[in-house]
């Protein structure tokens, strides 16, 4: 990508050059800006300053981290699979997937890793419908529960619209199951993440999906590895089938009405 080119692909470098604090609009054009943040990037991690975003810039995108000098890097942790992200880490995955900044004053500051890969995921499952995020980690919304906004979990999403087709998505492949209230909820498994679709209808008004993206699906269990010791692990799931909620998942989330 250089100069003049233009797409996704250089939306998708836009976000990842501004994760870094290079000041560049994230339009899908590549201009002056987008060259000039491309050059003080590669200046700052050891890379040839020419601007262009080739496989050695992308990749150091990606996986780099802020610089000292341009050789050393300086350490980091990795977070865990399911840590908090930053508002620019989540934007950047967001975009790189295709997926627009979310609307209004939401925020995904401290939003769930899992969370992120989750509506990535959905993105791809539903062949690519347009994802409009209106509501994250921002203050105002219920905080009852573990899965809350607050915690990271969950996401609002736009019904109408632009948010037609995740609609028909969710309500035609998505299992159906007891209504969360006088709201109807859905379930699934995407990428190996458990989520919950609930078709929420707020007194004051603003129909959206309230989605919630928890642990890994509940292991299926047999007679021959059940027993006595285990009993007060079982639970029946949506599905109908006994399941045992793995380490770090809250035991009863089926029933959770958060």
């Amino acid at each position: 990508m250089r100069t003049g080119s233009s797409g996704p692909a250089v939306k998708a470098a836009q976000a990842q050059l501004a994760g870094y604090g290079n000041r560049t609009a994230v339009d899908g054009a590549f201009g002056p800006a987008t060259r000039n943040a491309a050059v003080a990037f590669q200046r700052s991690h050891g890379l040839t300053a020419d601007g262009i975003i080739g496989p050695k810039t992308w990749n150091k995108l990606i996986n780099g981290t802020k610089t000292s000098t341009p050789t050393t890097p300086a350490p980091t942790t990795p977070a865990p699979s399911n840590g908090r992200l930053t508002q620019r880490q989540a934007l950047a995955q967001l975009a790189a997937a295709g997926i627009k900044a979310p609307v209004g004053r939401t925020s995904l500051a401290g939003i769930r890793a899992r969370t992120i890969q989750g509506v990535i995921a959905l993105k791809k499952a539903s062949g690519g419908c347009t994802i409009v995020i209106t509501g994250g980690t921002e203050s105002g919304h219920s905080t009852r529960g573990n899965h809350s906004h607050a915690n990271g979990y969950k996401l609002n999403l736009r019904t109408r619209d632009e948010g037609g087709c995740v609609t028909n998505w969710i309500k035609t492949p998505q299992r159906k199951g007891a209504p969360r209230g006088t709201d109807a909820r859905w379930h699934g498994t995407l990428a190996g993440i458990s989520a919950e679709y609930v078709y929420e209808i707020p007194r004051g008004g603003g129909v959206h999906w309230d989605i919630t993206f928890i642990c890994p699906p509940p292991t299926r269990l047999t007679p021959a590895n059940t027993d006595a010791r285990w009993a007060a692990l079982l639970r029946v799931p949506p599905t109908g089938h006994f399941g045992w909620c793995p380490p770090g998942c809250r035991p009863g989330w089926e029933a959770r009405g958060d």
